[in-house]
C-alpha cells in the first residue's frame, strides 16, 4: 500500500526582503525628494561660514590703518645766498637744541659785515665828538648870557644911581640928557640879556635834535649791523630743538639760495597717528574718543584730535594724540593699525558681522533652521557695527546661526538647502 507524503511549502523570506527593501527605498527617495523639494537651492556646509548670536558685553569699534608722524616738524632755510661748506649730520641723526647741523660760507657777506663794523665805529665817533662840541658851543651861549647879563645890571646900577641925582634937582649933578643915554642903554642891555636867554634855549633845543638825529643813525647802523650779525651766525646752522634729522637734501659744494630749504627736523618724543577710516564708518567717530593704537610690538592709548573734513579715495583721515609715553619702537613713518572705541553696551545681542551688512540698519541674514538644514532669509534690524561683530536690535535671538560669508549667489532665495 502507497503512502502519499505531503510537502509543506517554505514562505519566500527573500521575496519579503526584497519587498521590504523596496518600500524602504521608496520611503527614502520620497522623503529625500520631499527634503529636496524644501528649497531651491542648495550649498555645501564647507562653503560657508556660519556665527552664532551671542548676548553680552559689546564693544563698537571702528578700525584704520596709517603711520606715526611728527607732530612738531620745522625746515632750516637759508637766509642768504650760499655754499655749503661741510655737513655735520645726516637723515636720521638725533641732535639737540644747539647743535651744528651744517656749515654755509658767503664771503661777501663777511665783507658787508666788517664794513658795518667800521661804519658802526666812525658813527660812535662822530657823535662823541659832536657832542664835544656841541658842549663847547653851549658853555660860549652859557657865557654870553651871563656877560649880558652883567652889563645889564651894570647899567641898571647906573641907571638907578643917575636918576637919584637927577630927581634931586638942587645938585644938578647929572644933566638930563646924560640920564636919558644910561636909560637907553640899560633897556638895549636887557634887551640884549633876553635874547641870550632865548638863543641859548634854541640851541639847546637844536643841540637836542642833533644829538636825535645822530642817535638815529647810530641806531640804524647798529640794526644793520646786527642783521649782517645775524646773517652771519647764521651761516652755522644750528638745530633749533631736540630733535631727529628727517631729511638733509643738500651735500657739500652746493649752492643755495635765501629761503632755501637746509633741514627738516621732527621733535622726537611728539608723535601723533594718521589713521585712515573708511567713509561709511566714519559717522559714528568724534573728536575725544578713545583710540588703542597697534604697532605689531606695543599697545598705545590715545584719543581723537581732529576729523579732517574731506575724503580722499574713500578714507576720511582722522589725528590721534597720544596720552601715555611712547615706547622705543615707537618712530616716524611706523605703519600702525588703530581701533577707535565708539561705545560700550554691557548688554547686547551680538554676532559676527556679515559681509556686506551695515550698521544701523536693516538688511536680509540667512538663519539657519531644523537642525541646520536649511536657512531661512529674515529680516534683521542692526544696531551698532564693530569692526567684526554687529549689534542685533530685531530679527534674531541669543543662539540663533546666521550665514556671515558672502551671500551674492543665494540672495535670490527665501530658502535654501545645507549639503
Amino acid at each position: 500500500m502507497d503512502i502519499a507524503i505531503t510537502k509543506k511549502k517554505i514562505p519566500n523570506i527573500k521575496r519579503y526582503i526584497l519587498l521590504f527593501l523596496l518600500a524602504l527605498s521608496l520611503f527614502f527617495t520620497a522623503k529625500y525628494l520631499w527634503f529636496l523639494g524644501q528649497a531651491d537651492f542648495s550649498i555645501d556646509r564647507d562653503t560657508v561660514v556660519l556665527s552664532e548670536v551671542k548676548r553680552g558685553k559689546f564693544t563698537v569699534s571702528v578700525r584704520g590703518t596709517g603711520v606715526l608722524v611728527p607732530d612738531n616738524i620745522e625746515w632750516l632755510s637759508a637766509n642768504v645766498d650760499a655754499k655749503v661748506v661741510k655737513l655735520e649730520v645726516k637723515a636720521g641723526n638725533f641732535v639737540k637744541k644747539g647743535d651744528l647741523i651744517l656749515e654755509l660760507s658767503n664771503p661777501q657777506l663777511i665783507q658787508q659785515f666788517a664794513e658795518a663794523q667800521w661804519e658802526l665805529e666812525a658813527r660812535e665817533a662822530e657823535l662823541k665828538a659832536a657832542k664835544t662840541a656841541q658842549e663847547s658851543a653851549l658853555l660860549e651861549q652859557k657865557a654870553n648870557v651871563l656877560n649880558a647879563k652883567m652889563d645889564y645890571e651894570s647899567s641898571l646900577l647906573t641907571y638907578n644911581a643917575q636918576g637919584e641925582l637927577f630927581n634931586n634937582q638942587s645938585a644938578g649933578a647929572v644933566s638930563k640928557i646924560t640920564f636919558e643915554i644910561t636909560r637907553l642903554e640899560t633897556d638895549q642891555l636887557k634887551q640884549r640879556w633876553l635874547i641870550s636867554q632865548e638863543q641859548r634855549v634854541k640851541m639847546e633845543e637844536n643841540l637836542f635834535a642833533q644829538n636825535n638825529a645822530r642817535a638815529a643813525r647810530l641806531n640804524q647802523t647798529k640794526k644793520i649791523l646786527e642783521r649782517f650779525q645775524q646773517q652771519v651766525d647764521n651761516l652755522h646752522v644750528k638745530a633749533t630743538m631736540d630733535s631727529v634729522v628727517l631729511e638733509m637734501p643738500l651735500e657739500a659744494g652746493q649752492s643755495i639760495k635765501m629761503g632755501a630749504n637746509i633741514a627738516k627736523l621732527a621733535q622726537e618724543d611728539s608723535l601723533i597717528a594718521e589713521l585712515q577710516v573708511p567713509e561709511i564708518q566714519i559717522r559714528d567717530v568724534a573728536v575725544g574718543q578713545r583710540v588703542i593704537i597697534d604697532t605689531r610690538n606695543n599697545k598705545m592709548e590715545g584719543r581723537v584730535a581732529r576729523i579732517d573734513p574731506s575724503v580722499i579715495n574713500g578714507n576720511v583721515q582722522i589725528d590721534v594724540i597720544f596720552s601715555e609715553n611712547l615706547p622705543d619702537d615707537a618712530r616716524a613713518d611706523l605703519s600702525v593699525d588703530g581701533e577707535i572705541i565708539i561705545t560700550e553696551i554691557t548688554d547686547a545681542l551680538y554676532v559676527d558681522r556679515p559681509l556686506f551688512a551695515q550698521s544701523k540698519s536693516k538688511s536680509a541674514f540667512y538663519k539657519l533652521i531644523q537642525d541646520g538644514q536649511f536657512a531661512q532669509r529674515v529680516e534683521v534690524t542692526s544696531g551698532y557695527g564693530s569692526v567684526n561683530q554687529i549689534q542685533i536690535i530685531d530679527g534674531l535671538q541669543a543662539g540663533d546661526k546666521i550665514i556671515t560669508s558672502d551671500p551674492t549667489r543665494m540672495e535670490s532665495y527665501n530658502k535654501i538647502r545645507i549639503n
